[in-house]
């Protein structure tokens, strides 16, 4: 059964984690992914820890479903290979700072020239405008600048790195993945392929649209609530007598009274200072600790049955050897094993979709530097004339 996207081609020419994430996305819908690397590899990415096998988690599991295919574009020759796959492919996808691929010889300009129906995916950390384009960024740097740090952070405690340093990141690539969607259909009402252009910052600052409204809406600078949210109460995390933590949220005033019957704290419901969610935010500092308080005489799992008895949003915080095992994890494939060639047997992300018809995946193993240069060549009929041999 045909895949959503069989018979395009990208050229990957994307290192660390924004770009190989989205070529990843890509591969996995079932397009033919050609990561193109220097000789050696994608070094900013096999330089970050934990290793399999000596090599970085992050490469192996940013390069699933792709050939590696290994060309140096400051050279002549490679560069001439590079554009017999380019003028076989549909999409390019790169990630350097701006000015660095256009040294390469490969700008869009350039490549479009070559083949018009090239989709060209050029991502970056700010863009190439402003005083600021032509810098590089990565994800804790972009953090900060696009304001996530003022508003991350312990209430009334200092601004802080959200610590999962890839959010920003995968962000990205999520954007990148769905801007080729929509371009690929784009050609095919106009047949011709076109530029995208797509930042970090703009990643970033989609994901506080919820933040960046209360500040135009009231002047005012969101601050850093801890795990709580900013516009609904109580809608946050609380520890449990067994030192375990219950994500709870009240997000409609219907919910209210459910709630103080499970923690049997009836007499709020009356209480003129909490009877509205408007007045449960403006009345946070004074709510909170009554409820931390109550929270702190039983363990979590029996708040947990009190709460879904009363039909109020609850959950626990799993840790990943827990998550791995979970039914409703192993229900739906959110996490997979897979066999590789050069890592063993390894637990990877499933697959972020389920499609009737056009099923995406299965996901399969990228590889090392270079591995597939001779096949891919060879399957697009391009002649090694450099005169050194063909990687391996």
């Amino acid at each position: 059964m045909a895949k959503i996207l069989a018979g395009i081609r990208v050229f990957d020419l994307t290192i660390a984690a924004v770009g190989p994430w989205a070529t990843k996305l890509l591969g996995e819908l079932g397009a033919d992914v050609i990561k193109v690397e220097a000789p050696g590899g994608d070094r900013l990415s096999h330089m970050v820890p934990p290793t399999i096998r000596g090599n970085s988690v992050l490469y192996i599991s940013a390069n699933h479903n792709k050939r590696m295919i290994e060309l140096d574009l400051k050279q002549e020759a490679d560069r001439a290979i590079a554009f017999k796959i380019i003028a076989k492919s549909d999409v390019f996808v790169q990630n350097m700072r701006p000015g660095a691929v256009e040294r390469l010889g490969l700008g869009y300009d350039v490549v479009a020239k070559a083949n018009p129906r090239m989709i060209y995916v050029a991502a970056s950390a700010y863009g190439r405008n402003g005083p600021m384009a032509g810098e590089a960024g990565i994800d804790p740097t972009v953090q900060s600048f696009c304001g996530w740090c003022g508003i991350t952070g312990p209430e009334h405690g200092r601004g802080e790195l959200f610590r999962h340093l890839a959010h920003l990141d995968l962000t990205t690539a999520t954007a990148i993945t769905r801007a080729v969607l929509q371009a690929l259909i784009a050609r095919e009402r106009t047949g011709r392929g076109q530029l995208i252009e797509i930042e970090m910052l703009t990643a970033a600052m989609a994901l506080q649209t919820t933040r960046l409204a209360e500040y135009f809406a009231t002047g005012d600078q969101p601050a850093p609530l801890g795990s709580a949210a900013a516009t609904t109460a109580p809608h946050q995390a609380f520890e449990c007598e067994d030192r375990r933590y219950i994500a709870v949220g009240v997000e409609r005033d219907e919910q209210w009274p459910g709630f103080c019957h499970a923690l049997k704290l009836a007499d709020l419901i009356s209480d003129p200072r909490f009877a509205t969610n408007s007045l449960r935010v403006t009345h946070r500092a004074e709510l909170i600790p009554i409820l931390a308080d109550r929270f702190k005489t039983k363990p979590a799992a029996w708040w947990m049955l009190r709460l879904k008895k009363e039909r109020v949003p609850n959950g626990s915080f799993l840790t990943f050897e827990e998550l791995r095992d979970h039914p409703q994890v192993l229900a739906n494939g959110y996490i997979v094993e897979i066999d590789t060639p050069h890592w063993g047997r390894l637990y990877i992300d499933g697959l972020p979709w389920k499609f009737e018809r056009t099923p995406a995946g299965p996901i399969r193993a990228g590889g090392k530097p270079g591995e597939h240069t001779v096949e891919v060549l060879a399957e697009l009929g391009i002649v090694d004339d450099r005169g050194i041999g063909l990687s391996k």
